[in-house]
């Protein structure tokens, strides 16, 4: 991917989008970061600190929106900042993904930007909370499809508690509602996407934000 490719990606980005019901979930909002070495466009991956949550995993920079952010772009920049020490001054918006929704009942916005640095040790990451970064040419992802493996996922109107008591969620019978909610019900699958790169796996919604960006690239 070139610079040619970039002004053409460009078009293929809104920055109006939103989903209904989204105050009911965990909202949060990421960058997904470009940076141009070697001749070509990588991205820039974290492997989250041990000692936090989801510690141990490959991510973009971003996490939870805060009351006081204006929109999810600032929360991406703050936490962008926060986590690798880049300023968002250092960083060219090209445009927003799609939100992803996890059935754990996160929502996720993403925006795609390209730092102006030089090499990964422009990045003076934050150890509290990265382990380490690195990076993967766009046009690996180009050229090399994830795996996809699937998880099942059911409505639980119910649930027991750590004294083994029955909790329930939804009132079927108060409100009528067909018997047949009374029980979990549903039997979807949801995709999980992987790809393998060296020793790294990187996988579910920062997988599904690549696909989403390979996906627009394509059409460009």
């Amino acid at each position: 991917m070139d610079n040619k490719k970039i002004n053409e990606l460009k078009k293929q980005f809104s920055m109006i989008a939103d989903i209904n019901g989204r105050e009911d979930f965990l909202n949060s909002s990421i960058l997904i970061p470009l940076v141009f070495m070697e001749g070509e466009y990588h991205f820039i991956f974290q492997k989250r600190n041990k000692n936090i949550r989801q510690g141990g995993e490959v991510c973009f920079p971003g996490g939870r929106i805060d009351k006081s952010d204006k929109n999810s772009l600032e929360t991406a920049l703050r936490e962008t900042y926060e986590e690798f020490n880049i300023r968002k001054e250092k960083i060219q918006i090209i445009g927003r993904l799609n939100s992803v929704f996890s059935p754990v009942g996160v929502m996720v916005d993403g925006y795609a930007g390209i730092m102006d640095i030089r090499s990964l040790e422009d990045i003076k990451f934050n150890m509290s909370e990265v382990e380490y970064i690195f990076s993967v040419p766009v046009s690996f992802f180009e050229k090399n499809s994830p795996a996809k493996h699937y998880v099942q996922i059911k409505a639980h109107p119910s649930v027991i508690d750590k004294n083994g008591n029955e909790i329930n969620l939804l009132p079927v019978d108060q409100f009528n509602l067909p018997k047949v909610y009374s029980k979990p019900w549903g039997n979807s699958k949801y995709a999980i996407y992987l790809y393998k790169y060296n020793n790294e796996v990187i996988w579910g919604l920062t997988a599904r934000f690549i696909i989403d960006f390979i996906n627009r690239l394509k059409k460009s």
